[in-house]
């Protein structure tokens, strides 16, 4: 029952789904329940389809399905509709097509022979219930009624009479579909109802998508309001690409234009000025329409069901509205729209109005339009800034005007985070003006949007139209537009958009720009260039980090876009701890969508490693629906990262399992390495929260070339400690060796960049797959620098793997007090997946405090099949050689496989195996 109109009715899919199964099987646990359904709903909410969709599966589960539908033409006629379902049993039983003598043979003869003596409806009722279980004993039959509210009445109470007897045993079900928010008949109430909703906005949003891929993005969200969830409505809007259609298809002009026909002039002009009223009360709709200042004058059109009146007027449904007004003359449109504007006392409504009543150019109201756009800013509502530029553009009587204004609707599109305006604001522009400044400034707009969505070859295309002008225009747009290839090319990691912005930084015109931004401090192009420009360079993101802010950059009075670019800045030089604060003032200042959407992500991800998950949590909860509402599905990605992080690390293996599954079907991770490095990494944490260090090793493994070189000089290298313990789980030495080939990659990588974090990382590394006598100094040195408790996460992960390795080596009371500590930290962190490992190894260390006081009723339960034979043979006594020859494993193997299930058993060497087998 997939269809494309069936968006966003699972429920009611599910509801037919079951009824139709139970009918094709006699009913099952349900034998007995009813098998009847009715749905209602406003027209076009998309009854119909269900309908259709219930057909359709009834069909494919070979039920012979039956269809009614009720017209205004045949209401008056008695047995209309019911002659519609008794005739379609003709067609293919011959013994179907025979009456049964008695009640069947009555109801047959009244509804087919107009010339037979009138039957008592009571006797039809109990013909068609007899005929319905008779068909129902051959072939399971489903029964569709349409339109309740146009079938003739006794039709309908015959077909309800059946229905409400008919049981899911009987293998008979009748389904009723009517307009309105109420039963067919009052007399029903026995049969279930399902009031069919409007559409959410997602599931809208969803429909628009299909109906119409191509519409610009603020006509989505107008008609999406307009539509008020109702699919034909969203369809009509769609087709129309307006919320304001002149023409309805042929159905909506019969179904909505008709009642208008029967209302009298002065109605019609009320109803004419309320669709074309922008949100004005009803005493100026009133007042623009010459009537009464009270609610007499409404009385024709509430009773036509078409409106409510109070403070406001509201029509029923969306296209009663657009009837009204698409059946109206373009002048008496003109006229409604201006007498709206005289009549009102809000100055942007009257300028809207005026701008309504507009054909072609006029730079008045282009003008009010600017002063509309200019109000909507200061209150930061941008979607209506951008809606008025645009506006403001189209009515402007020359390109001089129209430039700016054009420009300053793609501006707002992009500071209220509408990828998709900016994009068509784009084109307009570029359309109207070759001005070199103008152009690559819109650009990068245009390119920092597609970038949100996560289009970074279309973003590079775009930029190097404009790069050739990189010696034409002014000194910032010249910076920003290097910065923006290099951002760019550090996201996709692909080796074109790395050529592309090492050529543009080999332009003779750039490097004397770059001087003169750096040494007037122009931001926010200087900001922008030292987080872009300096990569793996964690020192020398430091010292500019330091810089900028000994020149109170970062002051109280310091512009979000400069804390945004200091925040991340930061991040490359690996002060989590101002990285976070930067981040967070950022986003507490900043109320534009788009460039705020850069840095929300970071923010998540640096918070998760930071300790602050609550804080985290917050910030997910703001921008996901964000990022998903906004079509923002790099940052939708890149925020997937945290939440799959948290989940994995609480213990929600499932829940982190989801989150990246979804988040791998948005963008093309081929060309967005950045998120691709974000995905692995939660990926690789969920696997070994699973238990799965294979998985994880092949994930992170990912992260760096075939050589083990970084994919990415950040990223890639922060992964080396997960890379490392991943590897060193491995039975196979070659993981082993292949990972630490990947260390000394990255550590020559950062080698004269490097930072505190990277040398705790790159120690933690060589603690776990360098010489074991070497391996405690390592440690040590990894736990040294007081700075590492930035990093909880890894900090305790550090001490965890620590404490496994003294209790390997029998140093039971040094293990406990590092496991310890290392059991406080993820305890407070609420990492309960991490939690739980540790305090198996306590108990494995000996930890009175640790051990499970409940007998373990299956000591092997936890282990792999291979480590439970392992397991067995060694608590027998033989030997790992001995146990080798038996399972064709190499004595090596069999000391892992021992090394691994020692923790899970409790215990803490082969001795103790004996005594886990002894009988109690």
């Amino acid at each position: 029952m997939s269809d494309v109109a069936l968006v966003g009715r699972d429920p009611e899919l599910a509801l037919l789904a079951t009824l139709v199964a139970d009918v094709s099987d006699g009913g099952g646990p349900r034998a007995g329940a009813g098998s009847a359904l009715v749905f209602v709903g406003e027209a076009g909410a998309g009854k119909t389809a269900l309908l259709d969709a219930a057909a359709a599966t009834g069909a494919s589960a070979g039920l012979r399905v039956v269809r009614a539908d009720g017209c205004h033409g045949e209401a008056d006629i008695r047995w209309a509709a019911l002659s519609q379902v008794l005739g379609a049993f003709d067609d293919d039983d011959a013994e179907l097509a025979v009456p049964a003598p008695g009640a069947e043979q009555a109801a047959f003869a009244a509804v087919f022979d107009p010339l037979a003596p009138a039957a008592p409806a009571a006797a039809v009722s109990f013909g068609v219930l007899r005929f319905l279980l008779r068909a129902g004993r051959r072939r399971p039959v489903l029964v569709l009624v349409d339109d309740t509210d146009r079938l003739d009445r006794d039709s309908l109470r015959a077909l309800l009479f059946a229905a409400r007897r008919l049981r899911r045993r009987e293998r008979v079900a009748v389904v009723f579909a009517g307009r309105g928010a109420h039963r067919p008949l009052p007399a029903d109430s026995a049969l279930p109802t399902r009031v069919v909703p409007p559409l959410g906005p997602v599931a809208a949003e969803a429909l628009l998508g299909t109906v119409a891929p191509r519409l610009g993005a603020r006509a989505r969200r107008e008609i999406v309001v307009a539509a008020g969830g109702n699919p034909l409505a969203l369809r009509e809007f769609a087709t129309a690409g307006t919320a304001r259609p002149l023409r309805l298809s042929a159905a909506a002009q019969d179904r909505f234009v008709r009642p208008l026909r029967d209302l009298d002039a002065p109605t019609v002009r009320l109803l004419l000025h309320a669709a074309a009223a922008d949100g004005e009360p009803t005493t100026v709709i009133a007042r623009a329409a010459g009537a009464s200042a009270g609610f007499a004058d409404w009385t024709a059109a509430e009773h036509a069901g078409l409106v409510t009146v109070a403070d406001d007027v509201r029509f029923r449904h969306p296209l009663d509205r657009a009837a009204v007004y698409a059946n109206a003359t373009a002048d008496a449109r003109r006229r409604a729209h201006l007498a709206l504007a005289a009549a009102g006392t809000d100055p942007d409504l009257a300028t809207w109005q005026r701008a309504h009543a507009v054909a072609g150019t006029d730079e008045a109201v282009a003008a009010a339009l600017a002063e509309t756009a200019d109000r909507a800013e200061a209150a930061g509502d941008f979607d209506a800034a951008a809606r008025a530029w645009d506006r403001a553009a189209e009515c402007s009587p020359d390109a001089a005007r129209a430039v700016p204004r054009r420009h300053r609707a793609l501006q707002a599109a992009y500071a209220g985070g509408d990828v998709h305006g900016v994009a068509d604001e784009h084109r307009r522009l570029t359309e109207l003006t070759d001005d070199p400044t103008t152009r690559t400034w819109a650009t990068l707009l245009h390119a920092a949007a597609l970038m949100l969505r996560g289009r970074l070859r279309e973003a590079v295309r775009a930029l190097q139209e404009v790069a050739p002008l990189v010696g034409e225009v002014d000194d910032a747009g010249a910076v920003l537009l290097a910065a923006f290839h290099a951002v760019a090319a550090d996201f996709s990691g692909l080796p074109e958009h790395r050529e592309a912005a090492a050529a543009l930084l080999r332009h003779e015109a750039l490097s004397g720009a770059l001087r003169r931004v750096r040494e007037s401090a122009d931001a926010p192009a200087d900001l922008m260039w030292a987080r872009a420009s300096l990569g793996a360079d964690r020192t020398g993101a430091a010292a500019a980090l330091r810089a900028a802010l000994e020149l109170g950059r970062a002051g109280p009075g310091a512009p979000a876009d400069d804390l945004q670019n200091l925040g991340l800045l930061a991040d490359r030089a690996d002060d989590v701890r101002r990285a976070v604060e930067l981040l967070t003032r950022a986003h507490d200042r900043m109320h534009h969508e788009g460039p705020a959407a850069f840095g929300a992500a970071v923010l998540a991800n640096l918070l998760v490693d930071h300790g602050r998950w609550a804080e985290a949590d917050a910030v997910l909860a703001r921008w996901v629906p964000v990022a998903d509402a906004r079509g923002f599905h790099r940052v939708a990605v890149e925020l997937a990262s945290p939440r799959a992080l948290l989940a994995a690390l609480r213990g929600d293996d499932a829940g982190a399992h989801d989150v990246l599954a979804a988040a791998r079907t948005r963008v093309d991770l081929a060309d967005n390495l950045v998120l691709d490095l974000r995905l692995r990494t939660a990926a690789a944490v969920a696997a070994t929260m699973a238990g799965d260090p294979s998985r994880a090793l092949r994930t992170l493994r990912g992260a760096f070339t075939v050589d083990g070189e970084p994919r990415h000089p950040v990223l890639s290298a922060r992964m080396i400690a997960l890379l490392a313990a991943a590897a060193a789980a491995s039975a196979d030495p070659a993981d082993r060796a292949d990972a630490a080939v990947v260390v000394e990659r990255v550590r020559a990588a950062t080698a004269s960049r490097s930072s505190a974090r990277m040398r705790m990382l790159l120690h933690h590394a060589d603690a776990l797959l360098g010489p074991e006598h070497e391996s405690e100094h390592h440690f040590r040195l990894a736990l040294a620098d007081p700075t590492g408790e930035d990093w909880p996460v890894e900090r305790a992960m550090t001490r965890l793997h620590h404490g496994e390795w003294l209790r390997r080596r029998r140093r039971g009371l040094e293990a406990r007090e590092m496991l310890a500590a290392a059991l406080e930290a993820f305890e407070t962190l609420g990492a309960a997946a991490l939690a739980d490992r540790v305090r198996t190894e306590l108990r494995a260390a000996g930890s009175a405090e640790h051990r499970d006081a409940s007998p373990v009723q299956d000591p092997l339960a936890e282990l792999t099949p291979q480590q439970r034979e392992v397991v067995r043979l060694a608590a027998e006594g033989l030997r790992n050689r001995e146990i080798g020859q038996r399972l064709f494993l190499s004595p090596r193997t069999v000391g892992s496989h021992l090394h691994h299930a020692y923790p899970k058993l409790g215990i803490s060497g082969r001795h103790q195996l004996a005594a886990l087998f002894r009988a109690p």
